[in-house]
C-alpha cells in the first residue's frame, strides 16, 4: 500500500519538479507527430530524409550486398534502423531527449503497423537508450547524495540541500564529499520522501554507527545497498513514462473492417435466391475501392490476405485452363507466370555512384560497418575461412619442413657408419624412408585439401568483390580494398589481394538496375486484380470485366514515374524513375479485354 501510495507521488511530481518535464516532453513529442510529414526546422527535415531516402538506400544497399538475413549477434529490426538516426539526434535536454525517443518509438510503431503501446515503447531500443541512460544518472547521483548524507548524519561537515529524518552523530573522519549532480536534485527530493528509503537508511545508518573506526568503508558498503531500493522507484518512472505517452497520439480510425460484414449480410439476403452474380458484383466493386484507395503494401495482414487470393486465383486458372485446353487462355497465363521473370523496370536510381549525398549520411556509415567490418558479416565470414586455410597450409608445410630435416639429420649421422649401411640394415633403411615417405604423402593428401578449400574461399570472395564494384561506389569499393589489406596481411596470400584488386579496377559498373512489377506498389495491386480478373473470365463469369478494367487503370498507374519501390517491410517505399519499361502486366490486360470486346454478340 505503501508503494502504491508513493508511486502516485511519484507520478504526480515527476511533470512539476523532476529533471524532466513530462507537459513540455509532450508537446514536443506532439509537435514532431503533426509536422513529420511537412517539417520545418531543423531536427525533422534530418529525420524525414534519413528515413525517406537514406535509411532505404542502406537496407537496399545491404539486402543486396549481403542479403536480407541479418547474421548479427542480435538480430536487428526496425527500432536499430532508426537508432542511427536518434543517436545523431541527441538532444543535451532531458526534456527533449525524452520527447525524441518516444518520437523514434512512435515511428518505428507506424513503420511496424504495430500499435503504439506501453508494451512496444519499453521494448524498443530508442526509448531503452533513453531511460537506461538517464536511469543510471540518476542512481549515480542518488547514490553519491545518500553517501553524503550518511557522512553529514555521522559527523561529516557537509552542505546538502535535502535532508532526511534520521539521528545525527559526532563522529570525527576523513570523508570527501561526492555529489556533484545539482540537476538532479529534484529527483533525490522525491526518493527521500519514499518511507522505504528512510527506513532502510535509518536501519543502514545504526549499523554503520557500530564502526567508527571504519565509517568511510561502512558508509561506501551500506550506500551499494541502499542502490537496490533507489533502483526500484526510479525504474518505476519506465512504465509511468510509456503509459503516459501510448495516450498521446491521435487515434488512426480504420471503418474498411466493416466491409466483411456487409459480405457476409449479402451472402444471407441472396443465399435463398441464389443471385450470386449480384453478390460477386458488391464484393467485386468494394474490393477493387478497397484496393485502390485503402490496401496497405506495406501490411503483414494486407499482404498476406491478398497474397494468398492472388495465389490461389492464380493455380485454379492454371488448372481451369490446362483442363479446357483453349490456345488464348494458355498464352494468358503463360505470360502471367513469366512477368514474374521478366523485369517491370530498369532503373539508375539505385546505383550508388548515383546517389551522392547516401554517400555522405549516417547510413553509408552504417553500411560500411556492415558489410565489410561486422564480425558476423559474410565478408568477414570468408575472410576467416580464407585465413585459415592459408595459417594451415603454413603451418602445415613448416611443419613438415622442420619434421624431414630431423630426420634427414639423423640418417646423415646414420650413413656415415658401415653398421646402417650393413647388407643386414636393409629393413631400418627402409623403415627411415618410409616414414620420409609416408610424411609427404601425408602432407600431400593434406595441401590437396587445404588447395580445393582455398580454391573455393578465393572464388567466394572474387564473386563478392564483383559484387562490390558492379553495384557500390567508388568511395565504396575503395574502402573495401582497404580493409581488404587489412585484414589479408599475410605476404603468403598478396597474390589473391592483388587479383582481388585486379577484379575491382577492371569490372565495370552496371548501368542500371532491374526492378520485377512484385517490388512495386501497383505492380502487387494489378497482378492481384489480374489474377481475380483471370479467375472469374475462366469460370465464364461475367464480373471478371470489372477486374480486368480495373488491372488496367492500376497497370497504367504503375507505369507513372516515380514508381514506389519496396525495399522491404518496415520501412516506406523508396520513389525511383526509370529509364526502361516492359509492361508485362498491361499487355495481359488489355489482350484480356480485347479478346472480351471480340466475343461479345454483334448487333444486326
Amino acid at each position: 500500500m505503501k508503494r502504491a501510495l508513493f508511486f502516485s507521488f511519484l507520478i504526480i511530481f515527476s511533470i512539476m519538479v523532476f529533471t524532466i518535464n513530462l507537459e513540455k516532453s509532450k508537446e514536443l513529442f506532439l509537435y514532431y507527430i503533426q509536422n513529420f510529414d511537412n517539417p520545418s526546422d531543423e531536427f525533422l527535415l534530418t529525420v524525414k530524409k534519413s528515413i525517406d531516402k537514406d535509411l532505404l538506400l542502406y537496407r537496399f544497399y545491404k539486402i543486396a550486398l549481403v542479403g536480407s538475413v541479418e547474421k548479427t549477434d542480435v538480430t536487428k529490426k526496425v527500432g536499430d534502423y532508426l537508432n542511427v538516426i536518434y543517436k545523431q539526434t541527441i538532444s543535451k535536454d532531458y526534456n527533449e531527449q525524452l520527447a525524441r525517443a518516444m518520437f523514434f518509438s512512435y515511428l518505428e510503431s507506424s513503420l511496424e503497423r504495430k500499435k503504439f503501446e506501453p508494451s512496444f515503447i519499453k521494448s524498443s531500443p530508442n526509448f531503452n537508450q533513453f531511460f537506461n541512460k538517464y536511469q543510471s544518472k540518476v542512481i549515480f547521483a542518488s547514490r553519491n547524495f545518500i553517501s553524503d548524507l550518511f557522512a553529514k548524519h555521522l559527523g561529516a561537515k557537509i552542505d546538502l540541500p535535502h535532508d532526511i529524518a534520521a539521528p545525527y552523530y559526532t563522529y570525527e573522519f576523513k570523508y570527501t564529499p561526492k555529489f556533484n549532480q545539482p540537476e538532479f536534485l529534484d529527483e533525490i527530493k522525491i526518493l527521500l520522501n519514499n518511507e522505504e528509503i528512510k527506513s532502510k537508511f535509518n536501519e543502514y545508518l545504526g549499523e554503520i554507527k557500530k564502526h567508527p573506526d571504519r565509517l568511510s568503508y561502512y558508509i561506501n558498503r551500506y550506500t551499494s545497498l541502499m542502490q537496490r531500493n533507489i533502483i526500484k522507484d526510479i525504474s518505476n518512472l519506465k512504465n509511468h513514462f510509456s503509459e503516459y505517452f501510448a495516450k498521446l497520439p491521435p487515434k488512426k480510425t480504420n471503418f474498411w473492417w466493416i466491409r466483411w460484414i456487409i459480405y457476409v449480410l449479402i451472402i444471407l439476403i441472396f443465399f435463398k435466391s441464389r443471385k450470386w452474380n449480384y453478390v460477386i458484383l458488391t464484393i467485386s466493386i468494394v474490393e477493387i475501392l478497397y484496393l485502390f484507395l485503402a490496401f496497405d503494401v506495406l501490411s503483414n495482414t494486407d499482404a498476406t490476405i491478398y497474397g494468398l487470393i492472388a495465389f490461389f486465383a492464380l493455380i485454379a486458372s492454371i488448372f481451369i485452363t490446362l483442363k479446357n485446353k483453349k490456345i488464348f487462355d494458355i498464352i494468358i497465363v503463360s505470360l502471367l507466370v513469366l512477368s514474374f521473370f521478366i523485369p517491370a523496370f530498369s532503373t539508375k536510381d539505385l546505383l550508388m555512384k548515383n546517389q551522392k549525398e547516401f554517400q555522405n549520411s549516417i547510413y553509408f556509415d552504417e553500411l560500411t560497418s556492415d558489410v565489410l567490418k561486422d564480425k558476423y558479416s559474410r565478408f568477414s565470414n570468408i575472410i576467416t575461412n580464407l585465413l585459415t586455410i592459408v595459417n594451415s597450409s603454413i603451418n602445415n608445410t613448416e611443419s613438415i619442413v622442420n619434421r624431414i630435416k630431423i630426420n634427414l639429420n639423423e640418417i646423415d649421422k646414420n650413413v656415415k657408419t658401415a653398421e646402417y649401411k650393413s647388407i643386414e640394415n636393409f629393413d631400418n633403411r627402409i623403415k627411415d624412408f618410409k616414414s620420409l615417405k609416408d610424411e609427404l604423402s601425408n602432407y600431400v593428401i593434406e595441401e590437396d585439401i587445404n588447395k580445393s578449400q582455398f580454391k573455393r574461399a578465393e572464388k567466394d570472395l572474387e564473386k563478392f568483390s564483383n559484387k562490390i564494384a558492379k553495384l557500390s561506389s567508388e568511395k565504396f569499393e575503395k574502402l573495401f580494398v582497404s580493409e581488404l589489406k587489412r585484414r589479408l596481411n599475410l605476404e603468403e596470400i598478396a597474390p589473391s589481394v592483388r587479383k582481388l584488386e585486379k577484379i575491382i579496377s577492371n569490372t565495370k559498373d552496371k548501368n542500371s538496375l532491374k526492378i520485377y512489377f512484385y517490388k512495386t506498389k501497383f505492380g502487387i495491386i494489378t497482378f492481384v486484380l489480374i489474377t481475380i480478373g483471370l479467375f472469374l473470365y475462366t469460370l465464364k463469369n461475367k464480373n471478371y470485366f470489372i477486374w480486368i478494367i480495373a488491372s488496367i487503370l492500376s497497370s497504367i498507374l504503375m507505369l507513372i514515374t516515380p514508381i514506389n519501390y519496396i525495399v522491404q517491410f518496415g520501412v516506406p517505399m523508396l520513389k525511383l524513375n526509370y529509364t526502361f519499361t516492359i509492361p508485362t502486366l498491361f499487355i495481359i490486360s488489355i489482350l484480356i479485354l480485347f479478346n472480351s470486346l471480340k466475343s461479345l454478340p454483334k448487333k444486326g
